[in-house]
């Protein structure tokens, strides 16, 4: 039976029997806080489980995930997160204890980048640069929470790098901001649909449409087998015949046939779904399996038609408090948020499958200065590099 104790400072420590002794577990600022807190370490007594030591040094984590990406990842990707590793996120929390690193710690780091400044008063480091050192920082806490099973949760989890450039949008376009976007899918993550709770379908559609750009009849005829790993080959979609019955057909255009990456986060939460709908068709006998295998089928095994999809979206949006914007617009939110985070304009262009950089530039109008800035930065920035490292070898061989 655990014990409390009020301190002189107002704070409560909390002690566990464990080993025919009572020990400290800590100090709380609340006793609620204490009774929660021994009630976890209570049960992991009970279970035989190993307690996390509360004094981990985030270093550990680094070390532990670091080690696992040298036997998963291309030695060419392991440079790179080993560059980000030692330079942009060692040093700012390597030393620190892993149970204190919170939210405001992680976005004043963010915002220190986003703040320093080159010698012509230009931004040092780019937005997909930030980008980069945050998805790292995330895959590591990541790492903690689901390999080393020593956290419960990210604090990571759901920062953004917040984005300076806007793009001009043509006025029939319509798409999602970004505070729009996370309102829908908060909500299509915390609801619960009457027969699978589990099953939330539309959250999974709702969150890959916006970090894929893919039309809504190219998702639909997605199957498991079309998924290798963190990349995506788009080669056929769904339409509806002179009998209005739903067929697979042949995309409209050559360029429309792509094979397009997709982030960690994406991926995990895909391998995810696809999981669960293994564990329900085992478990249920009222779910099952599409015949073709496809991601986004029902429970009870049919294809999700566009007509059913706008109805739910309509309601779903409505109870979010967010306008409904048709599911086209999804495709628009992915080439808005990749503009204004810098991405470039022809590459969205492939991804998306537009016939030429020209259709791209047309739906999204023109790019503002300060997109061009930055796009001017990231040549500036590195064709200086070169040149400082070639001046300085100059003068050291000198």
């Amino acid at each position: 039976m655990a014990t409390f104790r009020e301190m002189p400072s107002g704070k409560w420590q909390a002690r566990v029997y464990r080993n025919g002794k009572y020990e400290s577990i800590g100090t709380f600022s609340t006793k609620k806080e204490a009774e929660v807190k021994s009630g976890e370490i209570e049960r992991q007594i009970y279970f035989n489980e190993t307690p996390t030591d509360r004094h981990v040094l985030f270093q550990v984590v680094i070390d532990d995930w670091f080690k696992l990406k040298t036997q998963t990842v291309k030695s060419t990707t392991l440079d790179q997160l080993e560059v980000v590793k030692r330079i942009h996120i060692e040093p700012f929390f390597a030393q620190r204890k892993l149970f204190q690193i919170t939210r405001t710690d992680i976005n004043t780091w963010i915002k220190f980048y986003e703040d320093m400044k080159d010698n012509q008063g230009n931004a040092k480091y780019s937005h997909g640069a930030r980008q980069r050192y945050l998805s790292t920082l995330k895959d590591i806490f990541n790492h903690a929470v689901f390999e080393m099973e020593i956290l419960n949760k990210n604090p990571s989890a759901k920062i953004q790098v917040p984005s300076r450039g806007k793009v001009a949008i043509k006025k029939d376009i319509k798409y999602y901001n970004l505070t729009e976007l996370n309102i829908l899918l908060e909500f299509l993550n915390n609801y619960e649909p009457p027969r699978f709770k589990d099953y939330k379908i539309y959250f999974i559609l709702v969150y890959f449409l916006s970090r894929t750009g893919l039309r809504i009849s190219e998702a639909l005829a997605l199957k498991w087998s079309d998924i290798e790993g963190n990349r995506i080959n788009i080669n056929k979609q769904t339409s509806r015949n002179d009998q209005n019955q739903l067929e697979i057909t042949t995309l409209k255009t050559v360029s429309s046939y792509r094979n397009i990456e997709i982030d960690d986060d994406t991926t995990e939460i895909l391998m995810g779904f696809r999981k669960l709908q293994n564990d329900l068709i085992l478990e249920h006998k009222g779910f099952k399996r599409n015949k073709d295998m496809i991601l986004f089928q029902t429970y009870n095994g049919n294809y999700l038609t566009p007509s059913s999809i706008r109805e739910t979206l309509q309601d779903y949006c409505f109870r979010a408090g967010v306008e409904y914007k048709g599911t086209h617009s999804f495709r628009h939110t992915h080439a808005v948020m990749a503009l204004e985070a810098g991405a470039d304009l022809l590459y969205i262009s492939r991804r998306l499958g537009h016939g030429s950089i020209s259709t791209t530039e047309t739906n999204y109008l023109s790019v503002t200065e300060q997109y061009e800035s930055g796009e001017l930065n990231k040549i500036a920035n590195h064709l200086n590099y070169n040149m400082a490292q070639t001046w300085h070898k100059g003068k050291t061989q000198k």
